[in-house]
């Protein structure tokens, strides 16, 4: 469960995505591919997350989870918003309209709750999906990690964080950061 602060940070980084992003990457895979990118960028060069949510391999490529959800209440999804009545995610969704099948932000994202390197990785997300066509993201995210995690026989095909990190090119150095990252937040559970 993500804490209050994982949260905000979480509608900041999509807030952002929708309101820097070029009309017609508004749609639910636009958007779900920048965040995917912006976080696997942030990840490869910094050796930490941008946001914390689980990067599921769904048909369609690598999918934040929990962005994903946010995005089907917007639409109005009544499962997704009776799921999700108490995590504080149908707030986050409150903040993000939807027409003519793109999203829009209700609101400007609260950028205390971005750093400078965030910034920097979702605007080389924007950047990239706005040059690709539907079939360049779709080959470009399925790569060795998401094929692992989809063809997995076990529950949610939840891809690895460092695996991401390593196909979206950090170096070693970054990785081993990455790595003490995830055993320090997981000691600190």
């Amino acid at each position: 469960m993500m804490n209050r602060d994982d949260i905000m940070i979480l509608k900041a980084a999509l807030l952002y995505i929708i309101k820097k992003s070029e009309a017609n990457r508004r749609d639910v895979y636009g958007i779900v591919k920048t965040a995917f990118y912006a976080q696997q960028i942030h990840l490869a060069k910094s050796g930490s997350p941008l946001f914390r949510d689980e990067i599921c391999a769904l048909p369609f490529g690598p999918v934040p989870s929990s962005m994903y959800d946010i995005l089907k209440m917007a639409r109005g999804d009544e499962r997704e918003i009776v799921f999700h009545v108490n995590d504080g995610l149908r707030e986050v969704s409150n903040s993000i309209g939807w027409k003519d099948e793109r999203f829009f932000a209700k609101e400007d994202p609260d950028m205390d709750f971005l750093s400078e390197s965030d910034i920097q990785s979702l605007e080389e997300a924007i950047a990239r999906v706005s040059k690709m066509s539907f079939d360049d993201i779709y080959t470009d995210t399925h790569g060795n990690e998401w094929e692992r995690a989809f063809n997995s026989k076990k529950g949610k095909k939840v891809m690895d964080i460092v695996k991401i990190a390593e196909e979206g090119g950090a170096d070693e150095s970054t990785l081993a950061y990455l790595k003490e990252f995830i055993e320090l937040e997981k000691a600190l559970g």
